[in-house]
């Protein structure tokens, strides 16, 4: 593979949601999670993308972290489908990105003009949270031993030298056929997300940099399906 799909989103606020926080406070992970990144490149496609259609590489950033006060509709699920919560709404504190910046390499060519021409808005994390496209071009790429991979989300081993926040995700999911039944997750995992200003080399697999003046190195995940 010598040639991949560059796409470079920027916005003007994030909310790449830490999963399974339940105290009360919406925390944000240091980087996107791959199934994120999925929802990004259906909504610009106007279908839900699948993950074996596709292999990702990203590189994420942002100016500040800041914090907001906000009332949510809470949900329960009865044992059948996820309806309005008994108790009605709360408020909450809710941990969000500034000027986030987002850069996504996919091996799909031909999916060029659905970047040029989006059918949807892309959004990252919630719906507020729009992108904006910057660019889209088809770049050269040469695969390496290591790089350095702030920004980068990895499925973590034990072998593994990088620091980051460990986290346990799925992949992917897979929506259910009945509206209102929610998801089924695909190939759940520990990967470590690496800060954006972690500029440590990492040696891993599937490790790629462009060929450009100023070489970008990402991570090119290929998803397992389960």
């Amino acid at each position: 593979m010598d040639k991949l799909l560059e796409i470079q989103f920027s916005g003007w606020t994030a909310t790449p949601r830490l999963p399974f926080v339940l105290s009360g406070n919406a925390v944000c992970m240091h980087t996107p999670s791959y199934s994120l990144v999925l929802g990004i490149i259906g909504c610009c496609m106007g279908r839900i993308v699948l993950s074996d259609e596709v292999k990702i590489g990203f590189k994420y950033s942002y100016d500040t972290v800041a914090q907001d006060l906000e009332t949510r509709q809470r949900l329960e699920f009865d044992g059948r489908r996820i309806k309005q919560h008994s108790k009605g709404t709360d408020a909450y504190t809710r941990e969000f990105h500034t000027s986030p910046k987002l850069t996504i390499w996919i091996d799909r060519l031909d999916w060029k003009e659905y970047f040029e021409n989006p059918v949807g808005t892309p959004s990252l994390g919630r719906s507020q949270d729009i992108l904006r496209i910057e660019s889209v071009s088809i770049v050269e790429v040469e695969k390496v031993h290591k790089g350095s991979l702030g920004g980068s989300l990895l499925p973590f081993s034990a072998g593994l030298k990088a620091g980051g926040q460990l986290v346990q995700l799925a992949e992917s999911y897979l929506e259910n056929e009945e509206v209102g039944s929610g998801r089924t997750p695909q190939a759940s995992k520990v990967f470590i997300s690496i800060p954006q200003d972690n500029d440590a080399e990492v040696k891993f697999n599937n490790i790629y940099q462009t060929k450009a003046e100023k070489p970008v190195s990402f991570y090119l995940h290929e998803f397992i399906n389960e």
